[in-house]
């Protein structure tokens, strides 16, 4: 009798998205909770701990948004230094030919 008290339920290691599944049937209407919790081994407090976690995470989200778009990229020096000689460059050499157009211009006219 007492290598079965010792013996407890293996539990399965269950991944986040399977626990939001888990939270998302149970909160269907007229789900079978019971037995929902008992394909996945879990118990009822399982469940209650597991709202509580849902209930947390979306109130932080929605307290702290975080930025929409892109996330900053950090650059190295030598390579933010060749990209502005690059853009010198160019900004000098559509002057240049800026400066051509209004000589051609006038030779025209």
């Amino acid at each position: 009798m007492d290598s079965i008290a010792n013996i407890k339920k293996e539990r399965l290691k269950l991944s986040p998205d399977q626990l939001f599944n888990v939270y998302l049937e149970c909160n269907a209407p007229q789900a079978p909770v019971k037995t929902i919790l008992e394909r996945y081994g879990l118990c009822p407090w399982d469940l209650v701990a597991i709202r509580k976690k849902v209930k947390t995470a979306a109130l932080e989200t929605l307290a702290h948004p975080g930025k929409q778009g892109r996330k900053p990229k950090i650059i190295a020096v030598d390579q933010y230094q060749q990209v502005c000689k690059e853009l010198d460059a160019t900004k000098d050499a559509l002057a240049a030919v800026g400066h051509e157009l209004a000589l051609l211009k006038k030779r025209t006219s």
